[in-house]
This record gives structure tokens, sequence and C-alpha cells, in this order.
């Protein structure tokens, strides 16, 4: 898998939430790998995050008694 670099420069970027383009000398100048290592460390801590907010969703839920109809109980 080998991306265009433009568009993994572009990917990198907008994961470090960077509002300008990076110059020659800083990233553009980096190891090809190195780049690949922070994008997939990007990618593995946003799958973390959404797991975490998943989690507390649930246990927030279960905390309200989540979305289970209260009622009478049958016999």
């Amino acid at each position: 898998m080998n991306p265009v670099p433009a568009i993994r420069m572009f990917s990198l970027c907008e994961s470090m939430k960077w509002a300008h383009l990076p110059v020659a000398g800083g990233l553009y100048d980096q190891d090809p790998d190195l780049l690949s290592k922070f994008q997939y460390m990007f990618q593995q801590r946003a799958k973390h995050e959404s797991e975490e907010r998943q989690k507390q969703k649930r246990e927030s839920m279960s905390r309200q008694g989540g979305a289970r109809p209260v009622g009478r109980r049958r016999r």
C-alpha cells in the first residue's frame, strides 16, 4: 500500500489538526516509513478513543436503566 505522497501528507496533517501546510525541511523531508508509522499510531488512537466513547455510552445507559421498557411483569 503506497498512497500518493500528497494524500499521505494531507492525511497526516489532518490527523495532527494542522491549520497550515508543512514546509520543506519539515514533514516533507521525513522518512516515508516514519510517516506511515505516525499514520498507524493516529489510526490506533482514534480506534481506542472510539471504543472508549462507546464503552462510556454503554455504561451511562446501564446506569440509567437502558432502553428497556418499564412496566408490569407478566405472571
